[in-house]
């Protein structure tokens, strides 16, 4: 073919919102057109301003700020497609207005994180860290391990029943006397008994999962009262975001006992700083790993490829949000 009457296809034009995300999806720079938002500089609005028409798609991990008025710096914006669950840094209000379709992982490492969640839960219960630590220390040499405390017996309230909330239930319900659950709709198909409220079912429980929805419609949801309804006895397992609990009531509590303990994978602040922590007691930590498997990473990130591929080719999205 004469190069003549050769014609470039322009390829179409994606923003990536973190070095690391492009690192994790690998999309090819000879099928996209992309644009990093780390090249930036330290004013990231102005570099969007100078270069946002004309990108249809953001790549996104959903923690990343994407409010109103970044969303407006991209005129041109169709689709954001977020590898994770959590969309809490997205104005999804704002993207709905402007008819912004979003996409997320959906239930796709939802057995993830509720595999981590029970997990964490029983390492807590049966203090597998400090038996580790017995034996490390010698301790065992001198002395026998205090007694610990059965699962069997424990009453599990589970905070959101979505993918992970149900995975949760599921995985526990074999070792324990008795599921509840509470949420904002009832979903009368489900095999565990729905309590009236979020502080009923503090009440209930001895172990309390909060595995409610990552945005603005949970933040703050796990007050003071709730946790001091748990009680002395009660261990609190967080897998949604560090936000929906009251974090420096959760703390006050622990550190005066009127909380039992508590397992956490998520915090308010992220990376969670260790010198905030280390006087806080009967804790589990953990950085924010419940849903970071391999076969869940390359599950929820070939999603959000395959949904901005679907968006050029004009086809249904995977797992749509907005």
């Amino acid at each position: 073919m004469n190069d003549r009457f050769a014609t470039t296809v322009a390829r179409p034009r994606m923003l990536i919102m973190s070095n690391a995300i492009e690192a994790m999806v690998k999309p090819s720079p000879e099928e996209f057109d992309i644009v990093r938002l780390d090249d930036g500089g330290a004013d990231r609005d102005a570099f969007l301003r100078e270069v946002g028409a004309g990108l249809e798609v953001v790549l996104c991990s959903g923690g990343e700020r994407l409010d109103a008025a970044r969303l407006d710096l991209l005129p041109d914006l169709k689709l954001i497609a977020v590898v994770a669950a959590g969309m809490a840094g997205i104005d999804l209000d704002h993207a709905a207005r402007r008819g912004i379709a979003v996409t997320n992982a959906g239930g796709l490492n939802s057995g993830d994180v509720a595999e981590f969640a029970v997990t964490m839960m029983l390492a807590h219960r049966r203090d597998i860290v400090a038996a580790d630590r017995w034996v490390r220390d010698d301790e065992w040499v001198e002395r026998r391990m205090p007694v610990g405390r059965s699962v069997s017996g424990e009453r599990v309230g589970v905070v959101g029943l979505g993918h992970i909330g149900d995975g949760i239930a599921r995985r526990i319900a074999p070792f324990v006397s008795e599921v509840r659950w509470w949420g904002p709709r009832a979903k009368p198909e489900i095999p565990w008994a729905r309590e009236g409220s979020i502080l009923d079912l503090a009440r209930w429980s001895t172990t309390l999962f909060i595995a409610a929805r990552g945005d603005d419609s949970s933040r703050g949801l796990v007050t003071a009262e709730i946790i001091d309804a748990l009680g002395p006895e009660g261990l609190i397992v967080n897998v949604a975001r560090g936000f929906v609990i009251d974090e420096p009531a959760m703390i006050a509590a622990l550190k005066t006992g009127r909380l039992g303990g508590a397992a956490l994978d998520v915090f308010e602040e992220e990376p969670a700083r260790a010198a905030d922590w280390a006087d806080v007691p009967n804790l589990l930590m953990a950085p924010h790993v419940a849903g970071a498997t391999r076969e869940a990473f390359a599950r929820v990130f070939a999603n959000a490829l395959d949904n901005i591929r679907r968006h050029f080719a004009g086809q249904p999205l995977v797992n749509r949000v907005i």
